[in-house]
């Protein structure tokens, strides 16, 4: 078996420049989301919002449901867990490749609205967890009817003047 990698100097620059581009958009543009030293690889995720909720998608093939921590704090919520290699330290072996990285990871999201986290629910479908958090109702959209005053009224007050 053989892997190749190619490498390029200038690869290697627009490497380092997507890279502070992340940064840079992590640290001013959304302030609000944070990862721990090692979850920008172990742990992708997608965060948007509906009206009614925010939903977080986060891929963590190869754990069980029952290794993910997951709490909330305000309007943080974090997970966490830790990726275990299936090799055990005892055996002797020899890497071809190695991007599968065992250790731990934790993501925290803040929210930018209250949330309401007595009803939080979760789905974990093949390595996908899917979370929605409920945005509390205060902050919800609500719809204020109108009513229509009678027509005649308006004339008679019309003709008052």
């Amino acid at each position: 078996m053989t892997i190749v990698r190619r490498f390029s100097p200038l690869s290697e620059v627009l490497t380092l420049h997507d890279a502070m581009n992340q940064l840079f958009a992590q640290s001013f543009v959304q302030p609000t989301w944070s990862a721990g030293p090692s979850s920008s690889l172990a742990t992708p995720i997608n965060v948007f919002e509906s009206e009614q909720a925010y939903h977080v998608h986060v891929l963590l093939p190869g754990i069980a449901p029952e290794e993910i921590e997951l709490t909330v704090q305000g309007n943080t919520l974090t997970f966490r867990g830790q990726f275990q290699s299936p090799i055990k330290p005892e055996q002797q072996v020899t890497w071809l490749a190695q991007e599968i990285a065992p250790g731990s990871f934790e993501r925290s999201v803040t929210f930018p609205k209250p949330i309401d986290s007595e009803h939080i629910e979760t789905q974990y479908i093949n390595g996908l967890l899917m979370i929605t958090v409920p945005i509390h109702e205060s902050n919800r959209p609500k719809r204020i009817s109108i009513t229509r005053s009678e027509q005649k009224q308006v004339a008679v007050e019309a003709g008052r003047r």
